[in-house]
């Protein structure tokens, strides 16, 4: 091992006198080290980097460590080979220098060096340090008596203690107990009072930014934020023109934000009987969103919150007894052009200025418009009618340029890239729960254009035998039963035999089979030879090569059918009793129709309509009348005949 000879007393103490020079202005937590290093034979080791590790010892140089530290890039001698160091500045490997409390010594410096440069150090020093260092301690003590981070404040004459400020270095607060290092300065109240208040005296700028008592500018974050766990986070009192809060955004932020993470509310705003509440002057206007692309746009979240999201995202009630003047939700265009009171756009629903072109009726007068890709208009009702549609004008059609007047218009189509489903519904009716129930319910005839799929069907007529009190019910094929008809031509061969395919699901679909054959071209006997099996059955003919036209019937056994088969007679509604469907055929007045028993009507109305029905009925028993006239003079002749 090399011998390494030092001056560590010297200039540790010449060192420390320069620190303790510099220490009221600057007072560095570092101490200045000199050494001289020398070989195995005295030689200076000049110009070398040179491995060094620093230990700061308590009580004794074997006793607690402290401090330690390396120095990484070593530090190197000079050309009279001095080493030259600042304790305190190296790599820590063990506590820090400035944690060092130089109150509770005594305190001794190790120092350790390799002088090749690597980490195999060798014990060069174990000094105790003197008086001159604790300047460090002696410049923040003497005469001082306090806590850490609390700024001093003189609680007497001369005397120096804490005040309600602390700092530590990363944040400062007044009344705070434990520092928060994400608020930068933090202010407690504890006594109830305001924790700051601002009074601005005289007469404010011009500009209502720079004229509030308190003024709170961010460039990237908040300007002022509030909270409170009980009473108001932030609180704004007017007396005069302008505003007792007032929230100025330059940028991209948020003039004023309010956030309640409790059961309070983020923001409240009261105008008094005669003020006003808010009053957004200018710009967008958003609730749930922060991109709002109207005047005021409001937005559930993506997550529904429970008990808050149940109920529609706006809702509008109103007290006023004038309920036909007022609403809880009012829509309205301006009356000098046409244009659409309320307007609701659902997913993938289209914009009333788009649905022109779309769905013809588009820009137009409406007074509620509703496009959604499930229900555009949603109308529900407990003992009354859902949704009722009514067209007053008939100059409404060249409006539209549809060329027609509508009730109710159902239309369903592709609309824009909307994804296209299996199955569309123009017009879609639901009913259940109640002894007759109609999904759909016309008065009048019904045009259909397009096929009809069903489960069944019926013609419904008033029952001939007790057309007060029973309807007679027909599939359509005016017959009581629910009957399929198959029938076709075939030639039988040479034999005078012929086998009918039938179709695959024939069995399966139908029971209770009947037959009947005609002969074609020739007079010949004809017979089913073989009844349905298998889907096919025989017809035999007493000639060769004879041309028959053939029909089978069955009754339809599929489960529906099972289950709903046709009821030919059936009592009528109580309420319905006495009234009819065909009443005028009937010799009846309109009046005791159950269309107008069901149809929505006024009073002037039903008045009309009963003076037109007494003359309808007078000309249907005048009618009759002559009928039964003709037919008794008919009678007479056929008996004196």
């Amino acid at each position: 091992m090399k011998k390494i000879s030092h001056l560590m007393k010297l200039a540790v103490i010449a060192t420390l006198l320069l620190l303790f020079q510099n220490i009221e202005a600057q007072a560095p937590e570092k101490m200045s080290y000199q050494a001289v290093i020398r070989n195995a034979s005295n030689a200076l080791v000049a110009n070398q980097a040179i491995g060094v590790r620093i230990s700061i010892m308590k009580t004794s140089p074997g006793g607690t460590e402290m401090y330690k530290e390396v120095f990484n890039p070593n530090p190197t001698t000079s050309s009279n080979g001095l080493l030259t160091l600042e304790i305190g500045s190296g790599t820590p490997v063990n506590g820090t220098f400035a944690a060092i409390d130089w109150s509770s010594g005594p305190y001794f410096v190790k120092v350790e060096i390799d002088p090749a440069g690597g980490t195999s150090y060798s014990l060069i020093s174990d000094s105790q340090l003197l008086s001159v260092p604790y300047a460090l301690y002696s410049k923040s003590t003497s005469g001082i008596s306090g806590t850490a981070n609390s700024v001093p404040k003189f609680t007497a004459a001369n005397v120096i203690g804490n005040s309600q400020m602390t700092d530590d270095g990363t944040s400062v607060g007044v009344n705070v107990g434990t520092l928060n290092n994400n608020i930068k300065f933090q202010v407690n109240a504890t006594t109830g009072g305001n924790t700051i208040r601002g009074m601005l005296i005289g007469t404010p700028a011009t500009a209502i930014a720079t004229a509030g008592s308190i003024y709170g500018e961010s460039t990237t974050g908040i300007g002022v934020i509030g909270v409170s766990g009980s009473q108001n986070g932030v609180y704004g009192l007017s007396t005069g023109t302008l505003g007792g809060t007032v929230g100025v955004s330059t940028g991209t932020g948020n003039g004023i934000w309010g956030v309640a993470t409790g059961a309070g509310v983020a923001g409240f705003f009261d105008g008094g009987t005669t003020g006003r509440g808010i009053i957004v002057s200018n710009g967008a206007s958003g609730i749930g969103t922060s991109t709002p692309t109207g005047r005021l746009t409001v937005m559930q979240p993506a997550t529904p919150v429970a008990g808050l999201d149940d109920y529609p995202a706006i809702s509008g009630y109103s007290y006023t007894v004038q309920g036909a003047l007022k609403g809880g939700v009012y829509g309205y265009y301006n009356g000098s052009n046409y244009g659409t009171g309320l307007q609701g756009t659902g997913y993938n629903g289209v914009n009333n200025t788009d649905a022109n072109t779309t769905f013809g009726v588009g820009n137009q007068d409406l007074g509620v418009y509703g496009s959604a890709n499930t229900a555009g208009v949603m109308g529900a009702s407990i003992g009354g009618i859902g949704v009722v549609g009514y067209n007053k004008n008939a100059s409404f059609a060249a409006t539209t340029g549809i060329g027609n007047t509508y009730g109710v218009y159902g239309n369903a189509q592709t609309v824009g890239g909307a994804t296209v489903p299996n199955v569309r519904y123009g017009v879609y009716g639901f009913a259940s729960g109640a002894t007759t129930n109609y999904a759909g319910y016309f008065s009048g005839n019904v045009q259909i254009t397009g096929s009809i799929a069903k489960g069944s069907g019926t013609f419904k007529i008033d029952h001939p035998l007790d057309p007060e009190n029973k309807y007679l019910y027909h599939s359509f094929v005016e017959s009581p039963d629910m009957m399929n008809i198959y029938n076709g031509n075939i030639t039988t061969d040479a034999n005078g035999n012929a086998i009918v395919k039938l179709p695959e699901y024939f069995s399966a679909l139908n029971k209770d089979f009947r037959y009947q054959l005609t002969v074609i071209g020739t007079f010949a006997n004809a017979i089913v030879s073989q009844e349905v099996k298998n889907n096919t059955f025989e017809i035999k003919t007493d000639k060769p090569s004879v041309k028959v036209s053939w029909q089978v019937t069955g009754i339809r056994k599929d489960n529906y059918a099972n289950a709903h088969r046709v009821i030919p007679e059936v009592e009528k509604e109580p309420e319905m009793k006495g009234r009819y469907l065909h009443p005028v055929e009937m010799g009846k007045s309109r009046s005791l129709g159950i269309d107008e028993y069901t149809r929505p009507k006024n009073t002037s109305e039903i008045q009309k309509d009963i003076k037109t029905d007494n003359k309808e009925v007078k000309q249907v028993q005048n009618q009759q009348n002559k009928d039964e006239v003709a037919g008794v003079i008919i009678k007479k002749e056929n008996v004196e005949k």
